[in-house]
């Protein structure tokens, strides 16, 4: 992954090898999940790890755009998207860090701890878990240096940014709320699994307006039902990949259904009733997937019915 960066340039040169690229890239972004969750880190370099598992998927969206427009010969669009890639996405989208493991170094350190002491990993590499439950191992990230055009980049964009017309701005008054809301509150869902957020309810795709949350998570992770209901569907969907969808009833006059996509597989079946907090499925990167992560769409209405913002019912 170290010379990932020249490696898309490379390709962008000869249009060849973009989906081997394309690859490495989701199985970088699986490690890094898989580091986010590690305890060996703090929360500080965690939400570093974070931010990468972003920047790559802007890269990956970026790749793919550039992908469909050649493949479906728009020759200028794509021209546009290569160059915005090579001169814009690229830039510190890459990172050049590595991590070095700490042993506690005591008595009671194992001998496991004391081989890994030192050891330098690349930054897109899976790190080992603890070797065992008393391990205060630690790891942390060592920073490369900005290079420097990416650093020239940095101040110009610094330079042209426009200041405030007002230097003391005052706080925003916030408009009163109803003391009656015209309708009750749902009570709050749970999430269906933990991680970070990669794709948010509305934000616009190149072909359509996308209907639900993205969670990103590592291919395996227990999916849990929001809440009670029945599973009306599971198995394989288009786009969706594996899925399943409960229905939840009527909940303030609305009949309401929940659907997980991308799944590697699920273990209900129709007709069952689950539980709120029931495992239902393991995530996946199944379907039309740009990485493992957990697709999942709030519905009002029938099966398939109209979808609305998943954080009506659920704080993510």
């Amino acid at each position: 992954m170290a010379k990932l960066k020249e490696k898309i340039l490379q390709a962008l040169k000869n249009d060849k090898q973009l989906e081997i690229k394309l690859d490495e890239i989701s199985k970088s972004q699986e490690n890094l999940l898989k580091n986010h969750s590690n305890p060996v880190f703090n929360p500080k370099d965690k939400n570093k790890i974070l931010k990468s598992f972003t920047d790559l998927q802007n890269i990956k969206k970026s790749l793919h755009r550039y992908n469909k427009l050649n493949e479906n010969n728009y020759v200028q669009d794509a021209q546009e998207e290569k160059e915005n890639i090579e001169t814009v996405v690229l830039k510190g989208g890459i990172s050049y860090n590595k991590y070095v493991w700490h042993a506690d170094n005591n008595e009671d350190t194992c001998d496991i701890c004391k081989s890994l002491d030192g050891t330098e990993f690349d930054f897109y590499d899976e790190v080992p878990q603890r070797p065992h439950p008393n391990c205060k191992c630690t790891v942390e990230i060592l920073e490369e240096p900005i290079s420097e055009d990416e650093s020239e980049t940095s101040i110009e964009e610094n330079e042209n940014e426009i200041p405030s017309e007002n230097p003391n701005p005052q706080p925003e008054q916030k408009s009163p709320q109803p003391k009656n809301p015209p309708h009750p509150q749902p009570q709050r869902w749970i999430k269906p699994c933990n991680g970070p957020i990669v794709g948010k309810y509305g934000e616009p795709r190149s072909t359509h307006t996308h209907n639900g949350i993205d969670i990103a998570v590592p291919v395996g992770t227990p999916i849990k039902a929001v809440t009670d209901g029945t599973v009306i569907r599971n198995g394989k969907a288009d786009g969706y990949g594996n899925w399943v969808v409960i229905d939840h009833g009527n909940i303030n006059g609305v009949r309401v259904t929940s659907e997980y996509g991308h799944l590697s597989s699920w273990s209900v079946k129709i007709g069952q009733k689950v539980k709120k907090g029931e495992e239902i499925a393991k995530s996946g990167n199944t379907g039309y997937s740009q990485g493992p992560h957990l697709h999942i769409t709030i519905r009002n209405g029938v099966f398939q019915g109209r979808a609305v913002d998943p954080a009506i019912y659920i704080d993510f």
